[in-house]
């Protein structure tokens, strides 16, 4: 059983269909996206989030030991 097939199994014929809708729809967006030079869109590349910042450099030469 492929992976689409056990998503949609369970499912009513509508639900069935809306979903691979919705699966077709994001393949063609990929492929579109690809086509023009971008890559896939990754998981930590998505969201508001944005890393932590260190302030100043004392602080990695006191772990260090030096």
């Amino acid at each position: 059983m492929s992976l689409i097939n056990s998503l949609l199994e369970g499912l009513d014929t509508s639900d069935r269909e809306r979903t691979v809708g919705l699966i077709n729809q994001s393949i063609a967006a990929d492929l579109e996206n690809v086509a023009t030079g971008a890559g896939p869109a990754r998981q930590v590349d998505v969201g508001t989030r944005s890393r932590a910042r260190r302030s100043g450099s004392n602080r990695s030469s006191s772990r260090s030991g030096r």
